[in-house]
């Protein structure tokens, strides 16, 4: 696994109590990693997103480290607790309400210590998640004071700017190193290409060799942008119509994945992949990351740190809402999970 080593990035874990004594905790960053076990078909480890979030949020630190000598960073295990997890069984998964309740009693502690900043990592796209998250952020933040934030969502925020996928490829491989194009990348959601290719450049000894035989999965879109994708943007300013046209595109996309993953486990074309576009894609992410917690220790509380989604958390986290997303819309997540004796 492709770790990293600084001096002022440490696992918590590892900390003696004299350890903590010695640190300057306003100048201390805390990053809780919260991802699912999930399945991503046959050829990438359920620990994916977990994987992916704690080596986003270990390279990122280091590199925040090397620009705030004067800050420390300290990484919590990996908590392998999310929502909106891939209903097949293998998959992990909770309420909304559950994750952001459980992020929010993790980092309390150090709220209460008086540490500078917290942050929680993820690379889970899965909605109900990453905004219990931010949910959680935004509580410790009003409640203790303490600047807190999603890494994940800073990510997103960047994504509006444009499509920080092939804009990786783009600033570090040639066209004939480049496998997939920006309507590919579109339909590329969930252990294809692009997840492939981060586990072949992180992690490739936990790829099954089955994944370069594997076909392209993805459901045949009914119209001419219905696979959009809030995860990627779009060139220019659009007009209310084709804003109109682009958020029925990600419902429908949504609608379609759902019945997708339950005779599914991936949506994309992980036989694209390549541990060289991994690299790249890897790189940009953690440049963009980087560039948004730098300015984070800067500013804190003033910073907006939310996703395009942000406005729809009281739905989204609201007992009822889950209670209808679990029953009425994903059905086959507690089917699945019955027939596996739970």
């Amino acid at each position: 696994m492709l770790t990293v080593s600084h001096p002022r990035v440490r696992r918590y874990e590892e900390l003696t109590h004299g350890d903590i004594k010695q640190l300057d905790r306003k100048k201390t960053m805390v990053i809780a990693t919260f991802s699912p076990l999930e399945v991503h078909g046959d050829h990438l480890p359920l620990g994916q997103d977990m994987f992916e979030a704690y080596m986003l949020a270990m390279h990122t630190a280091a590199a925040c480290a090397e620009g705030n000598p004067d800050w420390t960073f300290l990484l919590l295990a990996p908590i392998p607790i999310a929502c909106d997890s891939v209903p097949q069984v293998g998959s992990v998964s909770m309420p909304g309400w559950f994750v952001r309740d459980t992020a929010i009693r993790l980092l309390k502690p150090f709220a209460l210590a008086g540490y500078g900043r917290l942050g929680y990592s993820s690379f889970h796209g899965g909605p109900r998640h990453f905004l219990g998250l931010e949910a959680a952020a935004k509580r410790l933040t009003r409640k203790f004071g303490v600047p807190t934030a999603s890494l994940f969502s800073m990510v997103l925020k960047r994504v509006e700017e444009g499509n920080v996928f092939m804009e990786g490829l783009k600033k570090a491989l040639s066209d004939d190193q480049i496998k997939i194009d920006v309507e590919g990348l579109k339909k590329d959601h969930h252990g294809g290409m692009v997840e492939t290719s981060l586990a072949l450049h992180l992690y490739p000894e936990l790829v099954a060799p089955s994944w370069s035989e594997m076909p392209g999965s993805v459901p045949e879109a009914p119209r001419k942008g219905s696979n959009d994708s809030f995860l990627y943007s779009y060139e220019g300013e659009p007009s209310l119509v084709e804003m109109l046209q682009r958020n029925k595109g990600v419902l429908d996309s949504f609608k379609r994945a759902i019945r997708h993953f339950r005779y599914n486990g991936y949506y994309g074309y992980p036989a694209l992949a390549s541990a060289e576009q991994g690299k790249a894609m890897f790189e940009h992410l953690v440049e963009l990351t980087n560039e948004s917690v730098n300015e984070f220790i800067r500013i804190g509380a003033e910073m907006d740190v939310h996703s395009p989604l942000w406005k729809l958390r009281t739905i989204a986290l609201s007992r009822p809402g889950n209670w209808i997303m679990d029953h009425l819309i994903m059905p086959m997540q507690r089917e699945l999970h019955g027939e596996a004796g739970a």
